[in-house]
Parts: C-alpha cells; sequence; structure tokens
C-alpha cells in the first residue's frame, strides 16, 4: 500500500504478487494489485497486458466484495477504454465496452451520452434519443448530453425540441460557444418560421 501510495506502481505490483501467491482471494490485495497495474498502464498506455490484468484484479475483488466504489471504478475504466478506442477508430469494440462501463454503473452519465453520440452518427436515432435521454436525467446539469438532444432535434427538423435542450443546456454552460451558435440557429430559425 506504501508503494501504491508513493506511485511506484512497479513494487506495488511486486508485494501484491507475493500476497495474492499466498492467498489468491485477499480483497484488499486484489484491490491494490488492480489499482496498480492500472497506474503502470496509465504510464504506458499501450501495454494492454496491464490495463487486462487490471481490471481482471479488479473484477476478483468486486466478486469478493461488491461494493459501490469498485462499480463505479471499473465503469470509469471501461469507459476510458471506450475513449481509447475511438480515437484508434474502433467503433464496434468502443460501443462493448461502453456497454461495460453502463453495466457497472448504470447511474454515470458520460458512458450513456458517448454511446448516444455512436448511435446517432450510425443513424439509429431512436437508441441515441434513449441513451442520451437518460443521461440526462441522470444528471440534469449535463449539458453535453442536452446538446447531443438537441442536434437529434436539429437532425430531424424539429426546431422547437432542439431550441428547448439548447436552452437547457446553455443554463448548464452559458459561455459553451457551440451551444451558443446551435441555439442562436434555433431562434433565427423559430422566428423565421413565425
Amino acid at each position: 500500500m506504501v508503494c501504491l501510495r508513493l506511485g511506484d506502481y512497479n513494487g506495488a505490483v511486486k508485494f501484491y504478487g507475493r500476497v495474492l501467491e499466498r492467498k489468491p482471494a485477499n480483497f484488499e490485495a486484489r484491490l491494490g494489485m488492480g489499482k496498480a497495474l492500472l497506474q503502470r498502464f496509465a504510464a504506458q498506455p499501450l501495454d494492454t497486458l496491464s490495463w487486462s490484468s487490471a481490471v481482471m484484479n479488479l473484477e476478483a475483488a468486486g466478486t469478493l466484495n461488491s461494493s459501490e466504489e469498485i462499480q463505479q471504478l471499473l465503469s470509469q475504466i471501461w469507459a476510458e477504454r471506450a475513449h481509447f478506442l475511438l480515437r484508434h477508430t474502433d467503433t464496434l469494440l468502443a460501443l462493448e465496452a461502453l456497454t461495460r462501463a453502463i453495466e457497472y454503473d448504470p447511474f454515470s452519465a458520460e458512458p450513456l451520452n458517448i454511446a448516444g453520440i455512436i448511435y446517432f452518427r450510425m443513424g439509429r436515432i431512436g437508441k441515441a434519443r434513449a441513451l442520451l435521454a437518460k443521461a440526462a436525467q441522470i444528471d440534469s446539469a449535463n449539458s453535453s448530453a442536452l446538446f447531443n438532444l438537441g442536434m437529434i432535434g436539429w437532425f430531424e427538423n424539429d426546431i422547437k425540441t432542439a431550441h428547448k435542450e439548447w436552452y437547457r443546456a446553455l443554463r448548464s454552460s452559458p459561455d459553451d460557444e457551440d451551444i451558443l451558435y446551435w441555439f442562436a440557429r434555433a431562434e433565427k430559425r423559430l422566428r423565421e418560421q413565425q
């Protein structure tokens, strides 16, 4: 634990490994090993073995002692994995990672929002709307989910809905230039329709 707190992830992996050799069902060692391997992965992002070993140890820790902290950590890890996969243009694996993130923490708005964006880009508008609406319901101040719901309205030529969602997004992020731009476009369009 001292190595982990000091950022010596290699030392932490070594010591936790010794504990796990003797006691494979040691919750603290599994949790610590998972966190140490995550630190190693953060320092060497191409080390996918550290990432998969971290997930395995954290899932084992969750099996030994299911806690909200571990569930949220696993959700965050899978959401980060999805970001990584999207940067490397692997949309299907990113959706799988987001599905895992949502399974671990169904009340985390970020994975729902990202999945909604992906489904929107894939043309699955109904699925996108459902995911984004759930993200906005979970976190009513999530300007990103509200903005994306507005984009769906705009795409469907439902300017009133787009305007309403962008107005809600502006209340959370009044200085966001993208939201301001699209809100102004919707305002102009609504005036032209009168």
